[in-house]
């Protein structure tokens, strides 16, 4: 009910919304029409703001930031190709709900989600002469399932509500802060705009270099004073007029360094293109069962996952980027699971190095895994609360996620396949 509640207050302003014309890629949210550089005449500042007769705080034209979000990157919006509650992107900017879909969102939805958590599939590779290691691919569902964790609680149901930024802190434990004690900065609400500069800043995403979560007298969130660019690539052509000609792809197919699907239109030239391609886990790209597994690699080639077109560039940013709010999660020294921290409470730690970003592991906005398994569900949180099954933000249920990489027993061979047949075209 709350997600409805949200969608359809104030009556008068819905139907001002309703009335907003599709934009083109970027929409109002592009720098330089904001910020005055291309134009001192622009448009878009209408599509947001009211002078005189705003409905929400900072002249919003709408009762709260989210709901003005949503009345074009929701469900029931029809100004974006996004629809960020459902997890999926449409194929056309002049999008009408049920109009074709493009794909699934590589950030999942924040109601609901399409990915395929329960069916994982595996193959065992030989890494180097001597070592074998795992790759993994998550499919995309048909349709999309209730979320069971999101960063920002929309209808009221997915875990989120704490209000804690696991492992936000500044400082030198034993000195400025007792880490026995401090799991994390509290904060009193995140929104989109704690994430996202609406106006556009030129940076992927339009991610604000030091994200910004909403505080209150209290809260002990320690903001980060040093930003974090993460390099866009290169806006969609333009014509003659400056229109878009195309729109960004911001769905999970994509290709080995992400510059061949950078846009939708490059995405549906695919041979054999459907909205069910693509790959969740995205560690490496392609994910190609044709490939011989049995020998190495030859030296030098990688595949890592770039969305934004910069494969040497977008995982280290990332891991950066996401580090401002969980800085003590990064681990970037050699060999941090077993390396003690000093940290009392995050003391040994996965890696982070340049090809294993946040985003293998953990989407963004909202996923459906589920966590309920025995031990999966009675994990607690890092203050030592209850976490029930919260699936936080992984791609796959239970810990399927370790298995997705690793094979403790060192048993399987090279060449062995797990899991259902993946669509042959990966991603």
């Amino acid at each position: 009910m709350r997600r409805w509640a949200l969608l359809l207050v104030g009556g008068a302003v819905w139907l001002f919304l309703a009335a907003i014309p599709t934009l083109a890629d970027g929409g109002p949210h592009v720098a330089p029409a904001n910020s005055g550089f291309s134009t001192l005449t622009a448009d878009g500042c209408a599509g947001c703001h009211r002078a005189h007769t705003a409905q929400g705080a900072m002249l919003l034209a709408a009762p709260t930031e989210e709901a003005l979000c949503l009345s074009c990157h929701g469900a029931d919006g029809a100004g974006a190709t996004t629809d960020v509650e459902s997890g999926i992107q449409y194929t056309v900017a002049a999008r009408t709900t049920g109009s074709p879909v493009l794909g699934a969102l590589r950030n999942g939805g924040f109601v609901e989600a399409r990915i395929d958590s329960a069916n994982p599939s595996r193959v065992t590779y030989m890494r180097n002469t001597t070592a074998t290691s795992q790759r993994t691919k998550v499919s995309v569902l048909a349709s999309g399932l209730p979320v069971t964790s999101a960063h920002i609680a929309f209808d009221g149901t997915a875990v989120g509500a704490k209000g804690i930024a696991w492992g936000n802190i500044s400082g030198t434990p034993g000195t400025t802060f007792d880490p026995a004690s401090n799991p994390g900065g509290t904060v009193s609400g995140l929104t989109c705009a704690s994430c996202h500069n609406p106006h556009g800043n030129g940076n992927y995403r339009i991610l604000n270099p030091i994200p910004a979560p909403h505080t209150e007298t209290g809260d002990t969130f320690a903001a980060a004073t040093t930003g974090i660019v993460v390099t866009d690539a290169a806006l969609p052509p333009q014509d003659a007029d400056g229109n878009f000609t195309d729109v960004r792809n911001y769905t999970v197919i994509q290709a080995m360094g992400g510059t061949g699907t950078l846009l939708a239109s490059q995405v549906l030239a695919l041979p054999g293109y459907t909205n069910l391609m693509g790959d969740y886990f995205h560690r490496t790209v392609p994910w190609d069962p044709e490939v011989d597994y049995t020998v190495p690699p030859p030296t030098g080639v990688t595949a890592n996952d770039a969305p934004n077109g910069l494969a040497s560039a977008f995982n280290g940013q990332i891991n950066q980027w996401c580090s401002q709010c969980h800085s003590r999660y990064l681990a970037v020294t050699t060999r941090p699971y077993e390396t003690d921290s000093g940290d009392a409470i995050f003391t040994y730690r996965h890696s982070n190095t340049s090809n294993k970003p946040c985003t293998t592991c953990h989407v963004a906005h909202g996923t459906n895994a589920e966590m309920n398994g025995t031990f999966s569900q009675a994990r607690t949180y890092p203050d030592g609360s209850a976490g029930g099954t919260d699936s936080r933000l992984l791609k796959i249920d239970n810990r399927g996620t370790c298995q997705a990489c690793h094979d403790p027993t060192e048993t399987v061979p090279a060449g062995t396949f797990y899991g259902p047949t993946p669509s042959p075209y990966t991603p």
